[in-house]
Formats: structure tokens, sequence, C-alpha cells
């Protein structure tokens, strides 16, 4: 862009604010009294949280606060965030703080992998995920505000930093559904959890609404009493070792939806699809008091269930596939407010697990997958969890059986 060019563009924005500026003070005379101007002040970033905080347990003990802070930029210039304080409500001190590297990691814009980003765009939307470490449930406030410091570019009527703070936002305190788990067996992986991997970040425009159904989603994948997650070609389903492991209810329940008409794909080949066979083959459960549980890419033929079905805790549901928009075999798996993907994500924890350790970043392992290796696991933390939830690469063992109990 040349400079006369900039000078042009800035000069276009300077005298945008100041329209704005000139329509926020009324002039125009009053018969009864005198209008009163308040010193109003510029926010170029209008926060907003759309969904109430939430929080759980996780299995490494840390009980977590998480939600969306949207930001939507109402500047015709780029606004970059420079810090984020989370506050109880009128508290000056603050909770938690997000700034430099913390903050960069944990923002980026609205849509789905978009790379970490503190600059928003002109007239564009920048999200803060928020996943918030408290001391417990005692010490979650009813309700929180947010200190935003932003920084401007210059030649614009406002100061180069604006620091303001945020209307309430009411917190949910309620604890998470306690659940059971959805396979048995030793081995599990949680290959992405809350608070990582795509499905955090994966706000989705459904309905002419963006929503979060699978907030506290976990793709489950599951290595054999050697390690291995594959022997044979990856790009076999059956060479998976853990392809066709049984699906089972988590808790008593009626099924709403049991969905049994997609291929499964070929690992490591997939072919897109719209959303209406996103989920792929699935069943999702009522489990009363508003929860759903979604079982998504089960395997072609095999759900065990039809809507309208009474199904008790342990009963098989289906079995794992590759079904859907999925890349590789494993079970996807949420809890929502509703029995669609534009429900709202709700947190849970498993009643009862073992923790294992640790596996290897999914980029650094697939050299051991594919050469039908075992993958090295960290040992470091192990041992029984209870009303707890796997994070993001914990190896867990599941106890019992499948069937009713």
């Amino acid at each position: 862009m040349s400079q006369s060019m900039r000078r042009r563009v800035t000069s276009a924005a300077v005298a945008g604010l100041c329209v704005l500026l000139a329509a926020c003070v009324d002039t125009a005379p009053s018969a009864t009294a005198p209008p009163v101007i308040t010193d109003d002040v510029y926010t170029p970033l209008v926060p907003s949280v759309p969904s109430p905080p939430r929080w759980f347990t996780g299995a490494d003990g840390t009980s977590l606060l998480v939600y969306e802070l949207e930001l939507l930029n109402g500047f015709p210039v780029p606004v970059t965030v420079t810090g984020v304080d989370v506050l109880a409500t009128g508290a000056e001190k603050p909770i938690a703080g997000l700034s430099g590297s913390t903050l960069t990691e944990a923002m980026s814009l609205l849509a789905p992998t978009t790379p970490p980003t503190t600059t928003i765009p002109a007239s564009a939307m920048g999200v803060v995920w928020m996943a918030i470490p408290v001391p417990g449930p005692g010490a979650i406030p009813a309700s929180i505000q947010h200190r935003i410091t932003v920084t401007v570019p210059p030649g614009l009527p406002v100061p180069g930093s604006i620091i303001y703070t945020s209307r309430p936002a009411e917190v949910d305190r309620r604890p998470p559904l306690v659940v059971g788990p959805p396979l048995v067996g030793p081995g599990w992986i949680a290959a992405g959890s809350c608070c990582d991997g795509p499905h955090r970040r994966a706000l989705q425009p459904v309905d002419g609404e963006l929503s979060l159904a699978q907030r506290f989603a976990i793709d489950w994948n599951g290595s054999d009493a050697q390690g291995r997650l594959v022997v044979g070609d990856p790009d076999v389903n059956t060479s998976w070792v853990f392809y066709g492991a049984p699906v089972i209810a988590v808790a008593p329940g009626t099924v709403v939806q049991a969905v049994d008409r997609f291929p499964d794909q070929v690992p490591n080949q997939p072919k897109p699809v719209g959303l209406d066979e996103a989920e792929g083959n699935h069943v999702i459960v009522d489990l009363g008091g508003g929860h759903y549980a979604s079982f998504d890419h089960l395997k072609a033929g095999s759900v065990a269930v039809r809507a309208g079905d009474r199904v008790c805790r342990g009963q098989k549901l289906g079995e794992l596939g590759n079904s859907g928009s999925s890349s590789g075999p494993h079970l996807h798996f949420h809890i929502a407010d509703a029995p669609t993907l534009a429900g709202d994500g709700l947190p849970y924890v498993i009643d009862e697990f073992t923790l294992s350790g640790k596996f290897t970043p999914l980029d650094q392992a697939e050299k051991y997958i594919d050469a039908s290796q075992p993958v090295p696991i960290d040992t470091a933390v192990t041992g029984p969890r209870h009303d707890e939830l796997p994070l993001g690469l914990d190896v867990v063992s599941f106890p019992g059986t499948v069937g009713c109990r």
C-alpha cells in the first residue's frame, strides 16, 4: 500500500470515528431540563460471554473454569489485545490474567482452525478461549467481569492504549454431571480433550446461532497390551487394534437418535462430508436434566439400539468405527444441552478410572503408529481417579464389562 493510500485510509478511519463521536452527543434543547452529558469512552472491542462459564476437575486434580470471551471489533482498523484480566464482579484483584505468549496461545479469530493471534481485523471477531484454574468450586465467583487492554494504530482520535471493564457475566456454579465411561478396558487415549484439541475451538454457525456442543468432547483412541495402535496397514480400518470395540452407555437414559446408514471412511484418506453426515453413525442418549450424550463415528452396521429405547449404564450401543467426519477410527464423545450440533457443550466427569500416563504428542507418535510399533508413554503420574475428566493425551483404563450395571 502506498503512503498516499495509507493516508487516505487513515483519514477515512478518523472521519468515521469523528462522525460516530458527534452522533453520541445530543445537542437538541430540552424544554424541561438541560441534557445530561456523560464522558463516554470508546471501547474498540465489544466483549460478550455467550455461554455461561462452567467448571470441571481434570485428571491432574486442577479445577478449570471454561468459557469463551468473544471480542467484536467495532473499529474500521485492526485492534490488538495486550491483556485480559478475569475479575470477580466488583473486585479489583484479578482471579487470573492473560498477557504475552499466554494470551496469544489462548486467542484466535472466530472460525475453527485459525492460528493464534491477538490482533483482530476491522469489523471481525476474535475469541479468548478461557480455561481458568481455580482452587475448587468454593472459589468460583457468582459472576465475573473482564478488564481488557487494547492498542489501536496511531492517527485516530483516541488514546493509543485503552483499558476498560466488561459487564458482568453470570457463572454456572453447579457441579459437572458424573457419568460412567463410554468404553471398557485398558489402553484408552484421550487424543483430544478439554481444553486442547480441535473441539475446544470449534464454534459452529448452525441454525442461525454460534454453537459449541463439542466444548468438552473427547476423541478416544486405543492401544493393545504392547502399546500399539496399529498392526498392519494404517490405511485399513481393521489394522487399528481398537476398531470395533464396544461402545457403552455412560448412564441410564432414553435413546433419542440412532443413525446407522453411513459407510466407514478410509483411514488417512477421508472424503468430505456435509453437516448431515458429520457425526457419522451415532447414538444420542437423553440422560435427563437437559443432558444429552453423543457417541459418534460408530462402525457401519454396528448400532445396536433404536430411538425410543430405554438403555442402562454399560449397555452396548454400537462399535467404535470411522464414519462421518473422521480421518481414522475413534469414538467421539460429548455431552450437550440438546441432541444436535446446535447445542451448548456441558461439562462432565467420569466416576472411576485409572490414569496410566501421558501419550506421546500426536505429531511425534505418527512414526511409531505407521511402523506398527509401541508408542512411548510417560508414566511419571499415574493412579486411580474419581469424578475427574481425562485431559488431552491422558492414557486411562476403564473398569467394568459390557452389560448393564
